[in-house]
C-alpha cells in the first residue's frame, strides 16, 4: 500500500471509530479499490456496511478478508463482531480466539480480543435456544431434560 493508500485507510478507521461510518465507507472503498488483496481493509470495509445495513455485502467482504489474512487480527476481531451482531456466537467465538492467537501477547489487541470473547460466552450462557449445542456441563441443570427434585 502506497502513502496516499495508508493515509486515507487511516481517515477511513478514524471515521470509523468516530462512529462517521457514511464519511468512513467511501474511503476504506477507495483504499480497497487501490488494494484490493488488503485483508485489513476488506474487514474494515465490511463493519462498515453492516452498521450501513448491507449486510450480505459485509458477510461477502468478511468472507474474502478471512480467505485473504486468516492469520490476521484484524480480519478475524471484525469478523467475530460482525457475527456477534448477527447472532452466530459459536462462529463469534472461533474469530476471537483466533484473533487472540495472532495478537501479541499482553497487547492491546490481545485484550480486546479477550473482552469480546468473554462477552460472547456471557451472551452464549444466558442462550436457551443453543443448549443443544452446549456440553451438558456447562447447562443449567434446568436445561438438562431432567428433573432435579428427585
Amino acid at each position: 500500500m502506497n502513502a496516499d493508500l495508508a493515509a486515507t485507510f487511516r481517515a477511513g478507521l478514524v471515521a470509523l471509530a468516530r462512529e462517521q461510518v457514511d464519511e468512513a465507507e467511501p474511503l476504506l472503498r477507495i483504499v480497497v479499490a487501490g488494494a484490493p488483496d488488503d485483508a485489513d481493509a476488506l474487514a474494515y470495509l465490511a463493519t462498515a456496511w453492516v452498521v450501513q445495513g448491507r449486510v450480505e455485502a459485509a458477510r461477502e467482504a468478511m468472507g474474502q478478508a478471512l480467505g485473504l489474512g486468516p492469520d490476521r487480527f484484524a480480519p478475524n476481531l471484525k469478523g467475530g463482531e460482525l457475527d456477534l451482531r448477527l447472532g452466530d456466537l459459536d462462529a463469534a467465538e472461533v474469530h476471537f480466539k483466533r484473533a487472540m492467537q495472532v495478537a501479541v501477547h499482553g497487547s492491546r489487541e490481545a485484550a480486546a480480543a479477550r473482552t469480546l470473547l468473554g462477552e460472547t460466552r456471557r451472551r452464549a450462557s444466558r442462550s436457551i435456544v443453543r443448549k443443544a449445542s452446549f456440553p451438558r456441563w456447562r447447562r443449567p441443570a434446568a436445561l438438562h431434560g431432567r428433573s432435579t427434585a428427585d
